[in-house]
């Protein structure tokens, strides 16, 4: 008889790349494909939290975006991605539902 060890750390790491593999096939991760500073293709975007010429902030999946820029505006391909384009100076990815401030937040 043939005896199979797994160990623990081997069946979180089996279980968190179905996890992924998942996500990916359903289509649950944001994409994201940036064009210089005058353009922004955006996957996978739930809802615009806040929108006017200078910023404007998404909710995704599991991020919030925030994008800094002048003469912002959006296009819609889909219910579940927008093209912004304007003058764009500055991107936040923050982890959704973390608090201003507190999140380890990354700048673009």
């Amino acid at each position: 008889m043939l005896w199979i060890r797994i160990d623990f750390v081997e069946v979180m790491f089996m279980e968190n790349r179905l996890i992924q593999a998942g996500r990916r096939v359903l289509q649950l991760e944001t994409h994201l494909e940036m064009h210089s500073d005058r353009e922004i293709f955006i996957e996978n975007c739930r809802r615009i939290l806040e929108y006017n010429d200078i910023r404007i902030v998404l909710q995704t999946t599991d991020l919030v975006l925030e994008i800094w820029g002048s003469e912002l505006q959006t296009d819609s391909r889909s219910p579940e991605s927008l093209r912004i384009h304007g003058k764009i100076q500055s991107i936040t990815l923050t982890p959704k539902g973390a608090r201003n401030g507190t999140a380890s937040a990354g700048r673009v």
